[in-house]
């Protein structure tokens, strides 16, 4: 079983962001943080540490595993449940997770308060602190 915590940051100044991912396997924790290369807003970023936890998994070859995510982002985690998104701008992004999930028969998506993400949140405004833009 693997255990995931995502988490994406954004600085309003600038759009500079970051993704955090801490993985969690076998008692042993794997901090994880991508830069991302464009300006974004938060709930963008957000779907981006999602997906970029599932292009992690899959190039691993980590399709089969249990996986429980967990995410403090209520956009993220009602979009991916409902499978759709009210707001067109976050549509494209959801899609390609959708498609994405389809590889995953055992991934399970928890949402929890900000307070118990906060491995994800440190490395996410870590990788945001080094985007460049």
């Amino acid at each position: 079983m693997i255990r995931l915590a995502i988490d994406a940051s954004v600085n309003v100044k600038d759009g500079r962001a970051g993704v955090g991912i801490l993985w969690l396997e076998g008692g042993k924790q794997y901090p994880l943080k991508f830069s991302l290369p464009q300006k974004t807003d938060n709930h963008l970023a957000e779907f981006s540490a999602l997906k970029i936890a599932l292009e992690l998994l899959e190039d691993q070859g980590r399709t089969d595993d249990l996986i429980i995510c967990q995410t403090d982002s209520r956009a993220v985690y009602d979009a991916i449940r409902k499978k759709k998104s009210k707001n067109s701008p976050y549509s494209q992004a959801i899609q390609a997770i959708l498609l994405a999930l389809a590889k995953f028969p055992q991934f399970h998506l928890n949402w929890v308060p900000e307070a118990d993400n906060r491995g994800a949140d440190q490395l996410a405004k870590q990788a945001m602190r080094q985007a460049s833009l």
